[in-house]
């Protein structure tokens, strides 16, 4: 699964610091595999470790990780986007949309061992709890144990990392900026009506 060129290459950043930054903010990430000539997408939280790898876990049901060992993969995380229209410049520009995403080729390999996977929740566990958060990890847990056997855990290895930084950085400085905070406004404005009516989805289809 090789590297799709990216069109915009004056957008695109291999430095590790950014990407890393990019990835601690917006772990979620978008892989993609084919097998068997299927291709397969799931939405997975995932972290680096000290070595630059990266870790996660997954559902034992998930049909993309089932009976694999090692398996090339494409991960994408994705940060905020928004389109960004006219009105939102000082200066008079065309509307575009603009976006922050790390685009990876991987090698995922799947863990299947209990000790193993103990170890990738309970290191995923310390990245989101805060240590005085009444959470935290404990393999003695009772529902750590019943949960543990339908669990797997990930770890992957990236040989191409690509930042795609979209934020009309080919306007004037005045535009960038007003581009930037009007797609800042946008990604924390709550959409929750549409949010209210996702969460029931299930509810509305029994409806109809």
């Amino acid at each position: 699964m090789a590297t799709c060129a990216f069109h915009y290459q004056e957008y695109t950043s291999l430095r590790a610091d950014l990407i890393d930054q990019m990835i601690s903010q917006y772990p979620l990430a978008l892989v993609c595999s084919e097998y068997q000539g299927v291709m397969h997408a799931s939405h997975i939280p995932l972290f680096r470790d000290a070595d630059r790898s990266l870790f996660g876990h997954v559902d034992r049901r998930n049909l993309q990780f089932q009976g694999r060992g090692v398996f090339p993969a494409k991960l994408v995380f994705m940060g905020p986007q928004s389109y960004i229209p006219p009105e939102a410049y000082h200066s008079r520009q065309l509307p575009t949309w603009n976006y922050v995403s790390v685009h990876m080729d991987v090698k995922i390999q799947v863990v299947d061992h209990p000790e193993a996977v103990q170890h990738v929740l309970h290191a995923t566990a310390a990245r989101l709890q805060p240590a005085d958060a009444p959470y935290q990890f404990d393999a003695a847990d009772s529902r750590v144990i019943k949960y543990l056997p339908h669990i797997l855990g990930l770890r992957i290895h990236s040989h191409h990392e690509e930042g795609r930084f979209k934020l009309s950085q080919d306007k004037p400085h005045a535009d960038r900026e007003a581009a930037l905070e009007y797609l800042l406004q946008q990604h924390g404005a709550c959409r929750r009506e549409l949010m209210a009516t996702l969460l029931n989805f299930s509810e509305c289809a029994r409806a109809e």
